[in-house]
């Protein structure tokens, strides 16, 4: 094992120990005082640096899997012969011009026609989960066939070859026994001694999941240059390119591979596309001459989600200039449909999902004005940068003015205290009341002793000036019962065949099918689902303002919804208040993130019983 960080073997030792039980990433994390997320970048680093433990996640949590366990890494001995099937059904294919029978496969791979008939329905399906623009065609007494763009099957290939989960030391052996019939060994090897060279001179610090994809799409693209099966672009593009730093990447890789594969330009802009869709440690390269016409158009998309958001994507100039130099990098390798890289993908959706939502917003704004699609993977990118701004803002404090009938300078005394005790609140003013008072709805009145208790709609509440601890929780369940979401909420037990239907029918119950479109519009940007039977229905976010209403639904069985099962389902039409909102989502992630908490509320049989067990949590 390479030296590992303190922490990281806190963490292995930890495991170790648990014998094989998984612990979920919040016990650890308070375990090793750490975040959640730096528990997921621990783990990440064992596993890419490792040889003597694997630690593997489960909805419960991570575990570890020694050397000597039989169970590999998200596959057992059938999944992985599975996999590996799919795998030289699509490499087999990909050369193929004409339809094959389903004979000629099953005989090819020593399978029956039955068996190659079912796995390939099941990979038609996997392929289309992974948004690559390739699909199987098939026809009545011909067979099928590999349809799309060199580029997208270049892609597919390589993804489905990466996704297999192989322990690092015996990577090359079954990089070269998978692509034997491809390239030979010497090939392979040298590839190999290419990426290593080309990560240490251009300090890629690549991560193993990223090394494997560079070596496995270089082995690709020397075997079907060589078979003349050829990538096309437009040749204008090259000069765009040659600004990014993944240009001179490429040009490395080029010059190295001269002896095994004569690049064309055409295939050297496929590359640096990759290149950039890999998100290497690039980012902070400047990119110089940038086209000031793409420029402009993020700018604009910036400027009109701010608007809507109120999150300062655009005003703010350092958050301006990180999200468009991203953008404008991006742009390029979506063009192609090349898919961005991105492992944490499930985990920015489901955390950080309110950023996520105005993430989607962003990309579908950029798929408008570029003409291009953008999938989950770099919405996720998105939501970094949002999330970033949205930590950075100072919080809003309620605005708070304290009312008394005498005495000032003990009022002022008191105001101090309630400012100490109460940190949500901001002390505006201390004022003296009278009978003709005139009240403001946008703040909130403490009044000290008053002799009568003023009659008004505003949010009012009165304290003793002794302020005792009654007074204390008089004030703690006010500002308690702001934050409430579950409290209002509208829960209803349905029986649903697919998420279109669920949305429509709850939003039937109470009266607001008006948002069953602009809810639609956000699930074809990117799925609300969220994993844990969950999903987060929500409209497209428009300038006006809405009026905050939940409306849950409890499905009698779990539906598919995009690529997870959900059960559960919180439509939440968001208020006016950015704020309010992202503590809507993220009470939403809190109160579900643990699959076991989600089961208790999907069995609660009535209104009382479900909200018991949502305040239990």
């Amino acid at each position: 094992m390479v030296c590992l960080h303190k922490k990281h073997n806190q963490l292995i030792d930890f495991l170790l120990n648990q014998n094989g039980e998984y612990v979920s990433a919040t016990t650890l994390a308070e375990i090793l005082n750490v975040t959640d997320r730096t528990i997921r970048n621990y783990i990440k680093d064992i596993n890419d640096n490792s040889s003597d433990v694997v630690i593997t996640s489960s909805p419960e949590g991570y575990a570890i899997i020694t050397d000597n366990s039989e169970e590999r890494l998200g596959s057992n001995e059938k999944e992985l012969e599975e996999a590996l099937l799919e795998f030289e059904i699509i490499q087999f294919l990909m050369n193929e011009n004409d339809y094959t029978a389903y004979d000629e496969i099953a005989d090819k791979f020593f399978y029956s026609p039955q068996t190659i008939r079912s796995r390939i329905q099941n990979l038609a399906a996997n392929i289309h989960a992974l948004g690559i623009d390739v699909a199987i065609d098939t026809k009545v007494f011909k067979g099928i066939k590999l349809t799309g763009t060199e580029i997208q099957k270049r892609i597919l290939l390589e993804s489905f070859f990466t996704s297999i989960s192989v322990k690092k030391e015996m990577y090359k052996d079954f990089v070269v026994n998978g692509f034997r019939s491809w390239v030979d060994m010497e090939v392979v090897e040298n590839v190999f001694k290419i990426v290593d060279q080309i990560n240490i001179e251009h300090q890629l610090n690549l991560e193993f999941s990223m090394y494997k994809k560079i070596a496995i799409q270089l082995i690709i693209i020397i075997h079907q240059i060589n078979h003349h099966h050829l990538v096309n672009m437009e040749d204008t593009e090259l000069t765009n390119l040659r600004r990014f730093k993944e240009f001179e990447v490429e040009e490395a890789f080029r010059s190295k591979l001269h002896d095994y594969v004569k690049m064309t330009d055409d295939e050297a802009i496929f590359l640096v596309n990759y290149l950039i869709s890999l998100q290497l440690d690039l980012d902070k390269s400047i990119i110089e001459n940038k086209d000031q016409e793409i420029v402009s158009k993020i700018e604009a998309i910036l400027l009109q989600v701010e608007q809507v958001y109120h999150v300062p994507i655009y005003s703010t100039k350092r958050f301006r200039n990180n999200i468009a130099n991203h953008i404008y990098r991006i742009i390029y390798p979506a063009s192609h449909n090349l898919l961005i890289y991105n492992p944490f993908v499930k985990e920015t959706k489901s955390e950080y999902f309110f950023s996520f939502s105005i993430a989607s917003n962003i990309a579908l704004q950029i798929e408008k004005a570029f003409l291009v699609e953008i999938q989950d993977s770099e919405i996720a990118y998105l939501a970094y940068h949002i999330q970033v701004i949205l930590d950075s803002q100072d919080k809003k404090k309620i605005k708070t003015i304290i009312l008394y009938s005498r005495s000032y300078e003990r009022t002022k005394l008191l105001a101090a205290k309630i400012a100490t005790y109460f940190d949500e609140l901001e002390i505006c003013k201390i004022e003296k009341y009278s009978a003709d008072y005139v009240f403001d709805h946008s703040y909130l009145y403490i009044g000290i002793n008053l002799a009568d208790t003023p009659q008004t709609t505003a949010n009012f509440m009165m304290i003793q000036s002794g302020f005792q601890s009654s007074d204390i929780k008089k004030i703690r369940f006010f500002l308690e019962a702001q934050n409430s979401i579950i409290e209002q909420a509208a829960i209803h037990w349905i029986h649903a065949k697919s998420p279109e239907e669920a949305i429509l029918h709850l939003l039937s119950l109470n009266n607001q099918e008006h948002f069953y479109e602009p809810i639609m519009k956000r699930e074809r940007i990117s799925y609300t689902s969220i994993g844990n039977l969950m999903a987060i229905p929500h409209p497209y976010f428009e300038k006006e303002g809405y009026k905050e209403k939940v409306i849950i639904g409890v499905n009698k069985q779990a539906i598919k919804w995009g690529n997870e099962l959900v059960q559960l389902i919180i439509i939440y039409i968001p208020s006016s208040d950015i704020e309010r909102n992202e503590y809507a989502f993220t009470e939403f992630f809190q109160k579900t993130k643990n699959i076991e908490n989600v089961r208790e509320l999907v069995h609660a049989a009535t209104d009382k019983e479900f909200k018991d067990i949502w305040n239990q949590i």
